[in-house]
């Protein structure tokens, strides 16, 4: 208290002190002032992730990552729930001749999280799955609409002359009944009045916050994982799949689109899929497994891909896809041991700080795991114990989830 006493005593009788005094306030308080505008420029419950903590040196994080999956859960259940509503459709509709699709869903868990964030005012605790549910299911404009087309169809048919039989053929003009279906995403700004978000204030928050989540560029599902019971495996012998290594990185295709991102930073999904298919059935790559991917509504926006393109994607390429538990590691073990490659989607852990696919290749004769990691070339060198890759899969879909898919050629 002395110091700053004398401080002030000095700056009063010396106008340049007093200058560098009030210059250095200035740029303490505009330092503080930055702080706090980056702090609430970013959901709560992310400032942790973003600034690097962990479970030991923050027991919040456990909290704050089982809060962000539930964001990242309901973007995969309407993703479930539109498809249903689509085969709904068909069936009430079934009199229509043909059915057009357009299903044009991309929405993510930034948009749900920034309302959320200006809603509660960045108090999470007060977020359900539920609410955050019929929130995402606002932004869905879901529409069914009966045509009648005209088309001409070429057509013959036999009749008797005196001479023999004569085949008349022609086209004719015929009418079907089209059933256009058309799923699309309304805008995050246009969507705010339907929450309140009329003031200013809170429209300039939402955008800002959903703007500066867009910019971290975090890819995956930030679930948590718990442990699985690995005392009642069965022994099985070593197995290998013989599947080739690609990286997301590749200069070949990293760069390459990948819906709004690039294969480098979303791409493990198509590059995962793309080894076991090019193992299994001939030769493909990650630009091509992406492109397909994209087309057909499997890229899930900030979120890596849906995990549709696994069992979608494995059946489009001609292989059998069993999706199987993260309670079942047997079932895991013995694919391996069989020589069958397996796709596993990765929670926070070893492999990544969000969500990350990998490819199991091979088991050992002492039970460790083999990968191929698209990300990274020295974690595809190591041996994995069967627990670490069992207890960091994700626990997207509930506790159980079933985040490993086991691939096979398809048999007739």
């Amino acid at each position: 208290m002395e110091f700053l006493r004398r401080l002030l005593i000095m700056t009063a009788m010396d106008d340049e002190g007093r200058d560098k005094l009030i210059i250095i306030v200035i740029s303490i308080l505009s330092i503080i002032l930055i702080v706090i505008l980056a702090l609430f420029s970013f959901p709560s419950i992310l400032i942790s992730t973003i600034f690097g903590s962990t479970l030991e040196s923050n027991p919040n994080l456990y909290d704050d990552l089982e809060k962000v999956a539930i964001y990242q859960d309901v973007i995969l259940e309407i993703d479930r729930l539109n498809q249903e509503w689509i085969e709904d459709r068909m069936l009430q509709y079934s009199y229509c001749d043909e059915f057009e699709v357009s299903y044009d869903y991309d929405l993510t868990w930034r948009e749900l999280m920034a309302i959320d964030s200006v809603l509660y005012r960045q108090d999470f605790r007060k977020i359900n799955k539920s609410k955050i549910a019929e929130n995402a299911l606002v932004f869905m404009d879901r529409n069914i609409e009966i045509i009648e087309r005209e088309y001409s169809e070429p057509y013959s048919y036999v009749i008797g002359t005196e001479s023999g039989p004569v085949v008349v053929s022609g086209t004719r003009v015929v009418k079907r009944k089209v059933g256009i279906i058309t799923i699309s995403t309304r805008a995050f700004n246009d969507i705010l009045p339907e929450f309140g978000i009329t003031d200013e204030e809170d429209i300039f928050m939402a955008t800002n916050i959903y703007d500066n989540i867009v910019t971290i560029d975090i890819e995956g599902n930030l679930n948590i994982y718990d442990r699985i019971d690995l005392d009642n495996l069965e022994e099985y012998p070593e197995g290998y799949a013989n599947i080739p290594y690609y990286n997301q990185t590749d200069i070949r295709w990293a760069t390459n689109s990948y819906g709004n991102s690039t294969i480098y930073s979303g791409g493990c999904g198509p590059t995962s899929l793309a080894m076991v298919v090019s193992g299994l059935t001939g030769r493909t790559t990650p630009d091509i497994v992406a492109d397909w991917s994209y087309r057909n509504g499997h890229r899930a926006e900030g979120q890596g891909s849906y995990w549709s393109l696994m069992t979608d994607g494995g059946a489009y390429y001609g292989l059998q896809v069993e999706q199987v538990s993260r309670r079942n590691p047997n079932k895991i073990v013995q694919a391996l041991s069989e020589g069958y490659p397996v796709i596993a989607s990765m929670g926070p852990g070893h492999f990544t700080r969000g969500g990350h696919f990998i490819v199991l290749r091979g088991i050992t004769a002492d039970g460790k795991i083999l990968v191929h990691d698209s990300a990274s070339v020295e974690r595809s060198k190591k041996e994995w114990d069967l627990s670490i890759i069992m207890n960091e899969s994700s626990k997207n879909g509930g506790v159980n989830g079933s985040p490993f898919w086991i691939f096979k050629i398809f048999k007739r």
